[in-house]
């Protein structure tokens, strides 16, 4: 029975695919974008479904092993879905910090474009963000 690559893509960085996906009685589910993307569009390809498809097939017969061709493949191209932080990030938010501190001004700094884009990220932001509001320690 052939196996199904599905494609979901655009901002989003690097492929996020592995192992265990080869053994999941589901369907794979492939991500591409990010630089790569971005480097696409820079030389000016046209992103086709089947240019997607095309990267998508090789990715999971690099990433994955799944040699053998999808008996089905959904292409849906998303850009600009994922937040994507920038070199120096930490650095700046650190600085930031450090800043907000030192003025002893009343603002927290939560949610995905801190510490973590991912929603259990923005969860845990939040809830040490409300722990440091109300003075208290964080619940691990």
């Amino acid at each position: 029975m052939g196996r199904t690559v599905v494609v979901l893509g655009g901002g989003i960085s690097g492929l996020a695919a592995s192992y265990h996906l080869s053994r999941a009685p589901c369907p794979p589910k492939v991500m591409l974008g990010g630089s790569w993307l971005q480097t696409l569009e820079a030389r000016g390809a046209v992103l086709s479904q089947e240019l997607l498809q095309q990267q998508a097939q090789e990715a999971a017969a690099t990433q994955l092993g799944l040699k053998e061709p999808p008996s089905h493949c959904l292409v849906h191209l998303h850009k600009n879905c994922i937040p994507q932080y920038t070199l120096g990030h930490w650095q700046k938010l650190e600085a930031a910090t450090q800043f907000l501190a030192s003025q002893r001004l009343p603002l927290t700094l939560a949610g995905a474009s801190y510490e973590g884009v991912a929603v259990n990220d923005c969860i845990e932001s939040g809830r040490q963000a409300a722990a440091r509001v109300l003075g208290s320690e964080p619940n691990s």
